[in-house]
C-alpha cells in the first residue's frame, strides 16, 4: 500500500503530542478580542509536520463550533496557494475563494452588503471585473431607461477605495463571526508569489474580527522576498507576523517511533524465518537510522520499499534490501557505485586478483570514490552501513580486525554480499551506464598502476560502461595525463580492446577500435620523438596477451599516414612512426599470431580473417595457408573459418531472409588462404549429418551459404531463402 505523503487530519493520529499545541492555538484565534486583526506565523522547514498541524488546528476550530450558537461560528477558509501557483491570478483566485466562502455562511448580518463591498475591494485589488452573478441589480425601471449603468468594475461605483474599505470593516466588526483565514504551503510558491501572499495579509491586516494562521519556511521566505525586493525580507516579514511559533524538527526518538509504526505491516510480509532481528539491530542503530530526518523522509522510503520488496521478497535477504532501498532513495550516487562494482563489494575477482595489501589499497581508493558521492547523508554512517553489509569492505578498511564470515551461509542467505546474489538486488534499479565525474578522476588517477588500470577497464567492460569511458578519455584530457603514465593506458587499451564491444561504424559515430585508435594517437602525440611513440608501441604489443586484431587495427591506420593514395597520408615528419618502425611492429604482431596459432586461441578469435589477412602480408603467406589447411581438417577449425570468410554473408541472410549474387565475391577471401573445392566434402559431411541440427545458427548459415556458393551437390537438400 503507498502512502502519498498526506498529513495527518486527525489527533488521534498523532505521534508527536502536537495536539495540545493545536488546541491552544485554535483557541487563541477563536478567544482574540482585539478589534484588530491576528497574524500567526508557524515556522519550520521542510517536512516538520506544518500542515498537520494546521489540520489538527482545524479539527479543534470545528469541535468548537459545535459548542457555539450559528452567528457566533467561525467563518473558517483554508487557502492553499500552491494549488493557483504559476496562473498569474494568485490574488485573484485568494479573494474569489474568500467571496465564495462567506457567501455559504449561513446567519451572517448584512451578508450581500458585505459580499458586494468584498467584490468591489477585490475589483480595485486586481483590477479584475466583478463576477455578473455579484453585480449590483438594476430595476426594470432603470433597464427600460437605461439608467443606472452596470457597474462592471469597481471604479464605476463611484467609491473609492479606502471608503469601501472603511465601511466593510465597520460591517465586519459588528458580526459575531470570527474570520479565520489560513495559508499553507507559501514557502512552495515563486518568489514573486510568496511577496503577493504576504501583500494580501498587509492589505486586509486591519480588518476587525480576522485571524490569519500562516505556515512557512522562514528563512525561504526572507530569501525569496530578498531576491524580489533586493533587501529587507526579515524586516517585513516581522512586521505582518504578529504571533510566530517555530515547529520544531522532528525527535529522533519520535522518527524511530513512527518509522517502526508504518515499517511494521511491510515486516509481517517478510517469509517466515527470513527475518534476522539481530542483524536489523546492528543495520539499524549503527546507521542507518541516520537516514531519516523526518515524516516525508519514511513517506518517500516505505513507498520505495513497498514497490520493490514485494516483487523480489522470495530472492533476497530481507535486511539486506531494506538497507539497500535506503542508500537507493536517499544516497542515489552510492547506490549505482555499488551496483556499477560488484567485484568491490563481493568477492568475484578475489581468486583472480588476491586480496593482497596492494590490492586492498587500490579497493580502498575506489570505495572512497564511492562514498564521496555522498551528499545528504555522512560519508561515515554510509560506510558503517557498507562495513555491514559487505564484509570484504570491513576487509578493506580495517585488515587488522579478525571476523567470521562463511561464502556458503551468505549464499544461503542470499545476503548481498555474495556474488551469486548481488545482481537480483538491482533489477528493478534504471541502468544508467553512467561514469561520475569523480568515478572517472579516479580511475585516471591510477593509470600510473598498469595492473590497476587494466583491472579497471576490465571491470568497466563488465558493467557495460566501457565505451562510455572510451568517450570520456577520447576528449582534451588526454592532454593532462602524466607522461609517465601513457605506457600503462596504451597497454591496457591494446590488451584489452577485442574484448570490448565493438561498435558499428557510422556517419556521425565511430567503432570501438577507431576510439582506441584516436585515444592512443592523441597520446602518442605528447612525445616530440617518433623512437619514444615507437617504444610505447612496442612494449604494449609485447606485453598484449588478452587481444590481437585491435593491435592490427591500430598498425593498419598508421599505415595510412604513409600511404600517398590515403586521405590520411602525412609527410615523414609528421608521423607517429617512421617506415623502418613500422615494419618492425608488424613483425612483432606476426609474432603475436603465431604464438596464439600455436597455442590453439587463433581458430576461436571472431575476427579470424582480418587476422590471417595481416599474417599473410605482414609475415610469411606459405605460413598462413599452412595453418588454415591444418585448422580446416578439424570441424571447430571449418566452422570458425567459415563463419570469419562468409560473415557479412551470414549477417545479411539473418536480417533479409535472401540469397545476393553479390556473395560469391567471398569466396575470394576463402580462396585466398585454401581452395574452396578443398573444403567441399567436409563442409558436406557436416552438413548431412544430424549433429547439423545441434550447431549455432552461424554456424549452420556458414554452410549452407558456402555449399550453394560452390553449387556443391548434396544428398539433403539446402533450404532455399526467397529471391
Amino acid at each position: 500500500m503507498f502512502d502519498a505523503d498526506r498529513p495527518i487530519t486527525k489527533s488521534d493520529q498523532d505521534r508527536l503530542g502536537r495536539s495540545v499545541f493545536a488546541e491552544y492555538l485554535a483557541r487563541c484565534m477563536l478567544d482574540h478580542k482585539d478589534p484588530e486583526s491576528l497574524v500567526i506565523g508557524l515556522y519550520g522547514g521542510w517536512g516538520v509536520g506544518k500542515t498537520s498541524v494546521i489540520n489538527l488546528v482545524l479539527e479543534e476550530l470545528n469541535f468548537a463550533s459545535t459548542n457555539m450558537l450559528d452567528d457566533e461560528k467561525p467563518i473558517i477558509l483554508n487557502f492553499s496557494p500552491w494549488s493557483y501557483s504559476g496562473q498569474n491570478q494568485l490574488i485573484y483566485s485568494f479573494f474569489r475563494r474568500l467571496s465564495s466562502t462567506m457567501r455559504n455562511t449561513p446567519y451572517l448580518e448584512n451578508a450581500n452588503r458585505i459580499i458586494h463591498l468584498l467584490e468591489l475591494y477585490v475589483s480595485f485589488f486586481t483590477h479584475q471585473p466583478v463576477p455578473r452573478s455579484l453585480r449590483t441589480k438594476r430595476s426594470f425601471f432603470e433597464k427600460l431607461t437605461f439608467k443606472g449603468r452596470e457597474e462592471v468594475y469597481a471604479w464605476e461605483s463611484g467609491r473609492d477605495l479606502t471608503l469601501i474599505k472603511a465601511e466593510l470593516n465597520e460591517l465586519l466588526r459588528q458580526q459575531k463571526h470570527k474570520i479565520i483565514i489560513i495559508i499553507d504551503n507559501i514557502s512552495r510558491l515563486y518568489d514573486y508569489e510568496i511577496k503577493q501572499i504576504f501583500q494580501i495579509v498587509k492589505s486586509m491586516g486591519d480588518y476587525a474580527n480576522t485571524a490569519y494562521l500562516l505556515a512557512l519556511d522562514k528563512e525561504y521566505v526572507v530569501r525569496a522576498i530578498n531576491i524580489v525586493d533586493g533587501a529587507g525580507g526579515e524586516e517585513y516579514v516581522e512586521k505582518i507576523v504578529q504571533l510566530p511559533f517555530d515547529i520544531p524538527p522532528i525527535l529522533q526518538q519520535d522518527i524511530e517511533k513512527i518509522f517502526a509504526d508504518r515499517l511494521g505491516d511491510l515486516v509481517k510480509s517478510v517469509p517466515e524465518d527470513a527475518w534476522n532481528n539481530e542483524y536489523w539491530a546492528d543495520i539499524y542503530y549503527t546507521s542507518l537510522k541516520h537516514f531519516f530526518e523526518n515524516c516525508r523522509d519514511i513517506t518517500r522510503y516505505v513507498n520505495t520499499l513497498n514497490f520493490s520488496y514485494s516483487r523480489l521478497r522470495d530472492v533476497v535477504n530481507p535486511v539486506d534490501f531494506f538497507a539497500l532501498t535506503a542508500i537507493e532513495v536517499f544516497t542515489p550516487d552510492v547506490y549505482f557505485g555499488i551496483r556499477e562494482n560488484k567485484d568491490l563489494f563481493t568477492d568475484l575477482l578475489d581468486n583472480v586478483y588476491p586480496l593482497d595489501k596492494d590490492q586492498m589499497q587500490k579497493d580502498k581508493i575506489r570505495c572512497d570514490e564511492i562514498l564521496s558521492r555522498t551528499q545528504r547523508v555522512s560519508r561515515e554512517i554510509v560506510l558503517e552501513l557498507l562495513i555491514r553489509m559487505f564484509p570484504r569492505i570491513r576487509r578493506i578498511y580495517y585488515p587488522d580486525v579478525s571476523f567470521y564470515h562463511s561464502d556458503a551461509t551468505s549464499r544461503k542467505l542470499r545476503r548481498i554480499c555474495s556474488p551469486d546474489v548481488f545482481d537480483i538486488y538491482f533489477r528493478l534499479s534504471m541502468q544508467s551506464g553512467q561514469i561520475p565525474p569523480t568515478e572517472f578522476e579516479t580511475i585516471l588517477s591510477i593509470t600510473a598502476d598498469a595492473k590497476a588500470f587494466d583491472q579497471a577497464l576490465t571491470r568497466l567492460n563488465q558493467d557495460e560502461r566501457i565505451t562510455k569511458f572510451l568517450d570520456l578519455l577520447d576528449s582534451k584530457v588526454i592532454n593532462i595525463i602524466p607522461r609517465r603514465n601513457i605506457q600503462a593506458i596504451v597497454t591496457a587499451l591494446l590488451d584489452n580492446g577485442d574484448l570490448f564491444p565493438q561498435g558499428t561504424v557510422g556517419s556521425l559515430s565511430l567503432d570501438t577500435p577507431m576510439r582506441i585508435h584516436r585515444i592512443i594517437h592523441g597520446l602518442l602525440h605528447r612525445f616530440q620523438m617518433a623512437e619514444e611513440r615507437f617504444l610505447i608501441l612496442q612494449n604494449a604489443i609485447a606485453s598484449a596477451d588478452k587481444s590481437l586484431y585491435i593491435m592490427i587495427y591500430e598498425l593498419t591506420e598508421q599505415s595510412r599516414e604513409h600511404t600517398e593514395e590515403s586521405d590520411t597520408y602525412m609527410p615523414r615528419e609528421f608521423r607517429d612512426l617512421i617506415p623502418e618502425q613500422l615494419d618492425s611492429l608488424r613483425k612483432l604482431v606476426v609474432n603475436r599470431i603465431e604464438s596464439w596459432a600455436k597455442n590453439g586461441s587463433l581458430v576461436d578469435h571472431p575476427r579470424l580473417l582480418s587476422i590471417l589477412y595481416a599474417w599473410r602480408d605482414w609475415g610469411n603467406e606459405e605460413d598462413s595457408k599452412r595453418y588454415v589447411d591444418e585448422i580446416t581438417k578439424t570441424d571447430r577449425g571449418l566452422l570458425s573459418f567459415l563463419t570469419s570468410t562468409l560473415d557479412k554473408a551470414i549477417s545479411q541472410a539473418m536480417s533479409e531472409y535472401q540469397k545476393n549474387p553479390s556473395w560469391e565475391k567471398y569466396l575470394e577471401d576463402i580462396n585466398a588462404f585454401i581452395l574452396a573445392n578443398r573444403l567441399e566434402l567436409h563442409a558436406k559431411t557436416l552438413f548431412e549429418d544430424d549433429y547439423f541440427e545441434k550447431l549455432r545458427e552461424r554456424e549452420q548459415l556458414a554452410l549452407m551459404i558456402f555449399l550453394d556458393l560452390i553449387k556443391a551437390p548434396t544428398k539433403k537438400s539446402i533450404r532455399k531463402t526467397t529471391t
